[in-house]
């Protein structure tokens, strides 16, 4: 088991202040008591401690909190479902979580192209129902479907339960929008 680093100094009130003015005074946590369930990965095994948690809901504001962590040279985690099982999404260093869970969306759905639009913290289930509701289906499975997140399967190109008839995650895609970290967004969709 990876054990806890000491505890991160707190992140500055002035950078905490202007996140907060980004996503809301409820997407920006620092206390620990509400930010221990992003400093576990799935199995237990990895644990870390967050200088903060910061929950953005749109691109623009994923850009935003990154320009401000940037500039502040706070060091960010991203995290979807926190499903993983090698600790990727778990702060060890006394980084900020960028938790993408309320960038949970579909657009876009064209039946006749096959294809939809899922923002990074949509879960591989939701996308599945979006998917048969138009009637086909979406290629990736996993157990965790309905907390594993679409970006999380897409940084990772998870495979799944029916890897071997349909490839892996990036296989499926067609487009993508990202956030760089400079904040740069950058999109081919």
């Amino acid at each position: 088991m990876t054990t806890a680093p000491e505890a991160p100094n707190a992140p500055d009130p002035r950078l905490v202040k202007g996140l907060r003015g980004v996503v809301g005074a409820d997407h920006v946590m620092v206390d620990p008591d509400l930010t221990a369930s992003y400093a576990t990965d799935w199995t237990g095994r990895f644990v870390g401690r967050p200088a903060a948690v910061i929950r953005p809901s749109t691109t623009a504001e994923v850009a935003e909190v990154i320009g401000l962590c940037r500039a502040a040279s706070i060091a960010l985690v991203p995290q979807g479902g926190n499903t993983g099982l090698v600790g990727g999404g778990v702060p060890l260093a006394g980084e900020a979580v960028l938790s993408l869970r309320r960038l949970s969306a579909i657009t876009d759905v064209d039946r006749r192209a096959g294809q939809l639009t899922a923002a990074a913290g949509t879960s591989v289930a939701d996308v599945q129902v979006a998917a048969a509701t138009a009637g086909w289906a979406y290629g990736v499975d996993l157990g965790s479907r309905d907390s594993a997140t679409v970006g999380g399967t897409v940084a990772t190109n998870a495979g799944g339960l029916q890897v071997l008839r349909h490839g892996a995650t990036r296989a499926q895609l067609t487009g993508m929008e990202a956030v760089l970290g400079t904040g740069a967004v950058v999109s081919h969709l």
